[in-house]
């Protein structure tokens, strides 16, 4: 869809959304019927990028609510719990790391992985959780990047590597030749957000599309 111009957003009759490919896959298109049967005569216009993009776009003004799988950096931004998922491991059928258990630290970082692209929440929440356990960071490893969730599945399919992916878009994405498994510890579980501009005063489609998600949230899960 063409994104109209900023301006027309802080309307009474239309909504700019940009989410990052998890919350934009899984979270949002329910959230648009949802909103388009409640509100037949008001209109949104949705866009699909990474995070980085979310918050970009955020910034500039080219769109009033934003939906991520990582938090914003700086105070310009508010951020709130919506949903939350788990990070996993995607191993291809009959690789070292296919076994009945989970998978160290150590054994990944000897592995080569494919993952999402830097402005990736999924591969900044995965780094960020590494961090936050005291694991070292996994650096010096080959990589191979991906920009789609489903991109990311065909090349641990084709031998890459071991994926990092949400365990959302494996399951809806995965393969027989492609398996789930967890690193070893707690479950990586991340949150997805509603992002919005501090300070900022919401068009009034806005202001009911996001009373909307606030009142559909599951921050525990869905």
């Amino acid at each position: 869809m063409t994104r109209p111009d900023a301006t027309s957003y802080a309307s009474a009759t239309a909504v700019a959304v940009v989410a990052s490919s998890i919350p934009g896959e899984f979270l949002l298109p329910d959230l648009v019927e949802a909103f388009t049967v409640e509100h037949p005569e008001l209109s949104v216009d949705t866009v699909v990028a990474d995070s980085a993009a979310v918050f970009a776009a955020l910034r500039d003004g080219s769109a009033e609510v934003g939906f991520s799988g990582a938090e914003p950096d700086g105070d310009d931004l508010d951020a709130e719990v919506v949903a939350a998922d788990e990070i996993v491991l995607a191993v291809p059928r009959g690789h070292a790391l296919d076994g009945p258990g989970p998978v160290t630290v150590d054994q990944l970082a000897a592995t080569p992985l494919v993952e999402r692209e830097e402005g990736s929440g999924t591969r900044r929440s995965f780094t960020d959780a590494l961090a936050a356990r005291g694991t070292p960071l996994i650096t010096d490893q080959e990589w191979t990047v991906r920009d789609s969730n489903e991109g990311l599945i065909e090349a641990v399919a084709a031998g890459d590597g071991v994926g990092v992916v949400s365990s959302w878009a494996l399951g809806r994405h995965g393969r027989d030749d492609v398996r789930e498994v967890r690193l070893d510890g707690d479950p990586l579980t991340r949150c997805l957000y509603l992002v919005l501009r501090h300070d900022d005063s919401l068009g009034p489609a806005a202001t009911t599309f996001v009373a909307l998600a606030r009142a559909r949230a599951r921050p525990h899960g869905v």
